[in-house]
């Protein structure tokens, strides 16, 4: 195994790319699209091999900040990136996760017996 797979490295890679290429659209759109030949010219650049679809598919799954940057992808229009704007809308309309209240973990602290 290659230590950029250990250190998800390529993911990060890829969101830098995806931010560099973002930065070059127009700040007053909603979207950037990007063809898949401008991301994998990026790509091979930096040493990696061209992704596809599926790829990309699974890598979005497993990264929430690549989630973030990708509004929406295919094979015919390429990628479509969010920008700043909907970034920071997405982030606060992110749902918390309901956990337990800290009185109700401090409570069952103090009550743990190993």
């Amino acid at each position: 195994m290659r230590l950029f797979e250990v250190e998800d490295r390529f993911t990060n890679d890829l969101i830098l790319v995806l931010r560099n290429l973002e930065g070059r659209g127009d700040s007053k759109r909603s979207t950037v699209p990007l063809s898949w030949a401008a991301v994998n010219n990026m790509l091979t650049k930096l040493g990696y091999s061209e992704l596809d679809t599926g790829s990309l598919a699974k890598l979005v799954k497993q990264s929430p900040a690549l989630n973030l940057e990708i509004k929406t992808f295919d094979d015919e229009n390429g990628i479509i990136l969010n920008t700043k704007a909907e970034k920071e809308k997405a982030k606060t309309q992110t749902p918390t996760s309901a956990g337990p209240s800290v009185d109700a973990m401090a409570h069952q602290a103090v009550n743990y017996k190993p």
